[in-house]
């Protein structure tokens, strides 16, 4: 069993990043948002980057997860 890969590992890679993708998402929009907000002065894009980072972290969760599930010779 010393030449097959853990499949164990790979499982705990796939679903950790999965893990990780929603909050490093928000980061980053609140990141952007508060720069924005330096920029033009507008207390509200600090709210609106968070917003925008949860919604692309959770399309990106939705795309990763749907990729698992098609079936092999699927090319969409």
């Amino acid at each position: 069993m010393a030449g097959k890969p853990d499949k164990s590992l790979f499982w705990l890679g796939k679903y950790l990043s999965l893990a990780l993708t929603l909050p490093a998402c928000v980061a980053a929009g609140y990141i952007l948002g508060a720069l924005a907000d330096r920029w033009l002065h507008a207390e509200i894009l600090r709210a609106v980057g968070i917003l925008l980072g949860m919604a692309a972290g959770i399309i990106q969760i939705v795309r990763e997860l749907s990729r698992e599930t098609k079936p092999a010779g699927d090319k969409r």
